[in-house]
């Protein structure tokens, strides 16, 4: 009796537990399902949802006139989801195929721990297709945009104004150029989505939330004219292939308002083909390149001579072909046919001539301090703010800090400093629109999506010299070239004034120094020139200020030169005024042969 009444009583406990516990249980799950039920949601969703950036659509790029020169296309790229692949091998060898990739790269590719990889971005249309009719399972493909330049170059493989453009690499990256220097413009501002997954990480159907709307980039235009930037390219592409040379700069501005109209450089490169390009071509010589200008220099020395009433146009300098510093001799350029110089010249023949001797005694008259502040208020030293990457400041060196007045003679004919292209072009545009430094700009403004216009405000422009001073420079400058060693500069119906230039380029060079050892030090290398001309055409309502460079041309810059700068130019310009409709100024007359 007593064992049964014992069973019983631990059957009661036992009872007991297990009603407290089932309740204890019951009112646990009330509280969650009930109570806490929107907390717990909230939190699974959280759990599964995954928030994803909506790429916006890139804004395109156009020339002044509406030309595109850089726009996004819709392409595919395709990925791989390497756990879902049963062959690998199999699979490898197909994709090789049809991807026209090595079997053994691709086999490399799917052999890994990730579960998701692209194989190969942004392909054609017909990679795309054959990839889809192979229909692999674990092998997919994704929408995604891809930055072309659509314009062909003047050179094979090359684009249009790729050195101005840059390009956008493969992960939305912009480089170089407008491309990058106006990203904040052209990039927009991606969207968010937010989408449910499963536990294996696939976007569960109709779970996808938008967050944000994307903003997509603006339209840039360029103050570049596609058909002056194609004429420029042809010709001096053609010129850096006819003088051997190791490279070639070109820039039209117009002298008023500092827009380049065309910036040509080469070698240059197809903006499409970024990846396989060498990295040295990205950059843009016309701003980055700092090289001895030479006797282009000679048109600031006198000019900031005349301004400070240093000199007139009547006084006379004697040209004996010997000015001497210590062991420094200075000397024309055309000793040889006239060793003891021109006796007494003007700063008209300084310019017509391209005389060293009496440039430098002009900056002397000027004296180094003067000379100094002059060419830095031109702009030189400085860099000109133009939107593009790279651009370099030069180096202009004060007398005090350098060799006193042998620093002042060899800057005043423009050796022992050092300046970019378009710093060059800036400086010469002063003359033709009355004495004032303009920004030198390749952006003219952009476009919103809503079609709202916006020009960019440049920053005013700053007197430089007296308008007087700059009449006057253009008047000498028009006689350098109409009586001057620079006839072969000439066009037709139009006034030019401008000026030629040759310098000296140092490298590295190995020599033994007084303990016999041998060092690497920089010095003038035989041979190597860069040689030049910049003209003004300050006729009419458009007025254009040209930069032609050749940097070690066969030759070495003097007569025997395949094709000299100034014919560049002449090349060059008229097909540039027909194009541009701008009338002629003068009576035609038979151009002068050089």
């Amino acid at each position: 009796m007593l064992a049964r009444t014992d069973s019983r009583a631990r059957a009661l406990v036992l009872l007991i537990i297990v009603t407290v516990v089932a309740m204890t249980i019951g009112a646990r799950l009330v509280w969650w399902q009930v109570v806490e039920r929107e907390w717990l949601e909230t939190m699974a969703l959280h759990q599964l949802a995954q928030e994803h950036a909506l790429p916006a659509e890139r804004g395109e790029i156009t020339d002044r006139n509406g030309e595109l020169l850089a726009t996004s296309v819709e392409v595919q790229s395709i990925f791989v989801t390497p756990p879902s692949i049963e062959d690998p091998g199999l699979a490898s060898a197909l994709l090789a195929s049809a991807l026209d990739m090595p079997a053994a790269e691709v086999r490399a590719r799917i052999d890994t721990d990730r579960s998701w990889l692209f194989l190969k971005r942004r392909v054609s249309v017909e990679v795309a297709e054959r990839i889809r009719e192979l229909d692999i399972r674990g092998v997919g493909l994704l929408p995604e945009t891809k930055r072309v330049y659509p314009v062909a170059g003047a050179a094979s493989d090359t684009t249009l104004a790729a050195q101005i453009l840059g390009f956008v690499d493969d992960d939305g990256a912009a480089w170089n150029g407008v491309e990058q220097t106006e990203n904040a413009v052209l990039a927009g501002t991606p969207g968010e989505i937010t989408a449910q997954e499963d536990v294996i990480g696939r976007r569960i159907a109709d779970s996808v939330t938008l967050l944000r709307e994307p903003i997509d980039g603006r339209d840039l235009r360029l103050t570049i004219d596609a058909g002056v930037q194609h004429l420029l390219e042809q010709e001096v592409w053609a010129a850096m292939k006819a003088n051997s040379a190791a490279g070639a700069t070109g820039l039209v501005m117009n002298a008023e308002t500092g827009a380049i109209l065309g910036m040509a450089s080469f070698p240059s490169y197809d903006a499409n083909q970024f990846a396989t390009t060498d990295g040295e071509l990205f950059r843009n010589p016309a701003v980055f390149r700092m090289y001895e200008p030479g006797s282009v220099m000679k048109a600031f020395t006198i000019a900031a001579a005349l301004d400070a009433g240093a000199v007139t146009e009547t006084d006379t300098f004697d040209d004996d072909n010997n000015l001497q510093f210590g062991r420094i001799r200075i000397q024309n350029a055309d000793r040889h046919d006239w060793p003891y110089g021109h006796g007494l010249i003007t700063v008209s023949d300084v310019l017509a001539l391209s005389n060293n001797v009496g440039a430098a005694k002009v900056g002397l008259e000027l004296g180094g301090p003067g000379l100094y502040d002059a060419f830095r208020r031109y702009g030189f030293g400085s860099p000109t703010g133009i939107e593009l990457t790279g651009e370099q400041r030069g180096v202009v060196w004060h007398p005090d800090e350098a060799s006193g007045d042998l620093t002042t003679a060899q800057n005043a004919f423009g050796q022992g400093l050092s300046l970019t292209a378009v710093q060059l072009v800036a400086g010469y545009a002063s003359f033709a629109n009355g004495g004032s430094l303009v920004t030198p700009h390749v952006v003219e403004g952009w476009t919103d999506p809503d079609g709202t216009y916006h020009a960019v405000e440049q920053p005013p422009s700053e007197r430089i010299m007296r308008l007087e001073t700059a009449e006057t420079m253009v008047d000498l400058l028009t006689n350098a070239i109409d009586d001057g060693i620079a006839k072969g500069a000439q066009v037709a119906g139009y006034t030019v004034a401008g000026k030629t230039g040759t310098a000296q380029i140092a490298g590295p060079v190995k020599v033994k120094n007084a303990e016999g050892e041998t060092v690497e030090r920089w010095q003038y290398i035989p041979g190597w020139v860069d040689s030049s001309f910049v003209g003004l055409l300050p006729a009419g309502d458009t007025k254009l200020a040209t930069v032609i460079l050749i940097h070690r041309p066969a030759g070495a810059g003097g007569p025997q030169m395949p094709e000299r700068p100034e014919s560049v130019y002449a090349d060059l310009m008229p097909q540039v005024l027909d194009y541009l409709a701008i009338p002629p100024d003068r009576p035609a007359q038979p151009v002068a042969q050089p």
